[in-house]
């Protein structure tokens, strides 16, 4: 059988093997997934209701449907209590979220990990904004001291959010169900 030459493979450089550029549209959509779950790229922090469309309460099944099945599972019990998924991002540094979940398999816990670039909240607080914005968009809020990290957090129900800092800029997002940590 003889290969479409735009399908052979090719050595641009010494160890680089690609397919040619312009794949027919039949080929490239066996490719690709589209429509298919996943962690958004920009996600937004909804205090007190969710994170990048996901929230407190959600089942397993729920997060995968919003998310996807593109998970590392935390291994260390010590570490992480029950199930925790990390959502990471393929490429450049380990970013993501994560998601914690009680033993029913519902959502406890809603945190980036790292500061995922483009992630805000939906007043239009961004990551490394400085921490004196979130006082102006969200008004007094309590502070935690963290390992590393402080919290600035806000209690809407029965929901904690917290809004996590290093020096004086913003570095994360979390959603807690008490009485789950604030640091995560």
């Amino acid at each position: 059988m003889r290969i479409p030459r735009l399908l052979r493979p090719r050595l641009l450089l010494p160890g680089l093997l690609v397919l040619g550029a312009a794949l027919p549209v039949g080929v490239s959509a066996a490719f690709a997934a589209p429509g298919a779950a996943a962690l958004p790229h920009v996600g937004v922090l909804v205090p007190g209701k969710s994170l990048g469309g996901v929230r407190i309460g959600d089942t397993e099944a729920r997060v995968k449907q919003l998310w996807g099945g593109n998970y590392r599972l935390c291994k260390d019990k010590r570490l992480c209590g029950n199930t925790t998924w990390y959502y990471l991002y393929p490429h450049g540094e380990p970013l993501g979220a994560a998601v914690k979940f009680d033993k029913t398999g519902r959502v406890v816990v809603l945190f980036t990990l790292g500061s995922p670039p483009g992630w805000r909240t939906s007043e239009g607080l961004l990551m490394s904004d400085q921490i004196d914005r979130v006082n102006e968009l969200y008004g007094t809020t309590g502070w935690s001291v963290c390992v590393g990290y402080g919290a600035m957090t806000m209690r809407t129900g029965t929901t904690v959010t917290a809004i996590y800092t290093t020096g004086e800029a913003v570095y994360g997002f979390a959603l807690v169900a008490p009485p789950e940590p604030v640091c995560q």
